[in-house]
């Protein structure tokens, strides 16, 4: 299973929070007591690996119904509930075992003074009293059944399974519904791996050895022959405490006078290593137990441990029915270099691209922020006490993409310009190309073009913004201009490379745009075409042709015979030629739709942009 989102209600901080995306590598980023280690543990407790205690039900069930959903506490008030739900998507092999599509909604709920169940969210029956017959007494079973007009069939004992049978039989003939319901023991033995590392278990590597061990442990038993030897220990068991159970029955019925109690034991086998003994030496020197080492020696020792889990943890294929693995870090970057965080960065990605693993990781650390694709980011913030997140997703805009790193540099504390990703400054003209070539980018390369490093500016034809620009070169830092193709002959141009000259540039500092003039050159005939009829059709009701556009495509600005051809045919034409190239973006459906020469221009870009940034500055400079 790959987990691809997280709500959580009534945890803590997280209220109500819902869809938090989870990526291959996920960063949850923000300032303390937000919602980080919240998370965490809520994701741990929705994995079986946590129960809920007193502190961690929100302050915000308690009078606070609107935002809750939840009623005030009370004597004749409802218990408050926790619930953290997951959305998975499905291997091949785990979509067949469980016969159901991906993706699958699995919740763990905590209702206060019952514990807690896990659910999914399937087809059940219809009638609410026949989709848990398997938790219903004996007495309830026969009442059930009575008012379902059930009777045993012949031959049946009057037993409890017998009456589980019958109604079983029914509710699979009775109609169904798309709702919650109590997740069957192979929902559970499905559910990913968790492998939680905190930053203070540094300190001990025999925790961390416990976690990957056990982890790995636990996926062995999910292989059918052992998990057949395990299931068959378990009735074992069971049958053997039985006569233990019965004998407690009678005790209870004899001093409590109850018509009828029942008292059936669940036996389940979850194997854990338990304990770890490790020890190391130097070169010349006595072993000594880890744990009487150095505080130096421990780290070093459990950041090599995260580094090797990454290996053992990875062999899940993409259609096994194994669940995969869950690795979660809870500020990795305690008491560690930037040297030391860069290579837990590293470690990250390469666990991150397992077949079936997932990497959530808490942190402050910039290293770790700046070294991610930003739509991995997600940023936790809060109000009033009550956490809420901002991310990103396909469909954000580059507007929504500066709001977010602004937003996020704001509630860190930092400068914005120390988390913009910006390695490379890139100056265009004019608003056209603003609007368009970060769209353009994302569509081609499936994120932000400030992922790739590169921090996008109109000048505007205004000399302040060139001024600006050469204060930024003086000041070393990578600063480039993306232009049209024509700035190098035309002397009427607002960018033109004489301009740029008297500013200090030369013509190695521009991209260029156009085939063989401008932007609006790049795009195909059966692009514009596609473009018009949909937006500007023509007045007289013909179809706009390529053979239309193709014939403006002579001596001269083709975006101005464009825009005036438009103009002459269409009352719905675009005011300026400046909005055309924005229109036709927005139509464009995929990387094959970017010509080739602007995805070269950007892979250039790219490329100026992973060599960049700030560089040593020599005091005699």
């Amino acid at each position: 299973m790959q987990l691809i989102g997280l709500s959580v209600s009534n945890f803590r901080s997280l209220a109500d929070v819902q869809d938090i995306p989870i990526r291959r590598q996920t960063i949850l980023a923000g300032h303390n007591d937000c919602g980080k280690t919240a998370t965490l543990d809520a994701l741990a407790f929705l994995l079986g690996e946590r129960d809920i205690q007193e502190s961690d039900i929100s302050r915000f069930a308690i009078g606070a119904a609107e935002r809750s959903a939840l009623p005030a506490l009370g004597d004749e008030e409802p218990p408050r509930t926790v619930t953290v739900e997951g959305r998975f998507e499905l291997s091949t092999g785990e979509a067949k075992l469980l016969n159901t599509s991906s993706p699958v909604r699995i919740r763990r709920r905590f209702v206060e003074g019952q514990g807690a169940r896990l659910e999914w969210e399937s087809l059940v029956p219809q009638c609410l009293e026949l989709r848990d017959v398997q938790g219903l007494k004996v007495s309830e079973l026969r009442d059930l059944a009575s008012s379902l007009g059930l009777n045993l069939r012949p031959g049946q004992t009057n037993v409890r399974a017998s009456w589980v049978e019958v109604l079983k039989e029914h509710a699979a003939l009775s109609p169904h519904v798309t709702d919650w319901a109590a997740a069957p023991p192979v929902v559970k033995d499905a559910l990913p791996q968790l492998l939680y590392f905190k930053g203070d278990s540094a300190e001990s590597p025999e925790a961390v050895v416990r976690s990957i061990l056990t982890a790995k442990l636990r996926e062995y038993t999910l292989d059918e022959t052992t998990r057949q030897k395990i299931t068959g220990l378990e009735d074992d068991f069971s049958k053997q405490l039985q006569e233990d159970a019965d004998q407690l029955r009678k005790l209870v019925l004899a001093r409590c006078a109850f018509d009828e109690f029942t008292l059936e034991p669940q036996i389940q086998f979850k194997p854990s290593v338990i304990s770890v003994a490790l020890a190391a030496s130097a070169s010349g020197q006595q072993t000594v137990p880890l744990s009487a080492a150095g505080a130096g020696r421990s780290r070093r020792v459990t950041l090599a441990l995260w580094e090797a889990s990454q290996q053992l943890l990875s062999e899940a294929t993409e259609d096994s029915a194994g669940g995969g693995v869950i690795i979660v870090y809870d500020e990795p970057d305690t008491h560690l270099d930037y040297d030391h965080q860069r290579r837990i960065m590293e470690m990250i990605k390469a666990s991150a691209s397992g077949a079936q693993s997932t990497v959530v990781v808490a942190t402050h650390s910039l290293n770790l922020i700046d070294g991610v694709d930003i739509q991995d980011i997600v940023h936790l913030n809060s109000r009033n006490g009550r956490a809420y997140i901002q991310s990103l997703t396909s469909n954000d805009t580059d507007a929504d993409t500066r709001r977010f790193l602004s937003n996020m540099a704001t509630s860190l504390g930092f400068r914005n310009s120390v988390l913009l990703h910006e390695r490379c400054f890139i100056a265009v003209e004019g608003a056209t190309e603003y609007a368009a070539l970060p769209a353009l980018f994302k569509l081609a390369f499936g994120y932000p073009i400030q992922s790739a490093g590169i921090a996008l500016w109109s000048c505007g034809g205004n000399d302040g913004a060139l001024n600006f620009a050469k204060f930024l070169k003086e000041h070393h830092r990578t600063v480039k201009f993306m232009v049209d193709a024509d700035s190098l002959k035309d002397k009427q141009k607002e960018f033109n490379i004489d301009r740029l000259k008297k500013q200090g540039f030369a013509e190695d500092d521009c991209l260029f745009i156009g085939d063989p003039h401008e932007l609006e050159d790049v795009f195909g005939n059966d692009q514009w075409a596609d473009t018009m009829n949909a937006l500007w059709p023509r007045d007289d009701e013909l179809q706009w042709k390529p053979e239309d556009v193709k014939a403006l495509r002579t001596e001269g600005k083709f975006s101005k015979k464009l825009h005036t051809l438009a103009r002459d045919h269409s009352s719905d034409a675009p005011r300026s030629k400046e909005e055309m190239v924005v229109a036709l973006t927005r139509r464009l459906q995929g990387p094959s739709d970017i010509p080739a020469s602007l995805i070269g221009v950007f892979e250039t870009a790219m490329k100026i942009a992973s060599d960049a940034g700030q560089r040593y500055w020599p005091e005699d400079d």
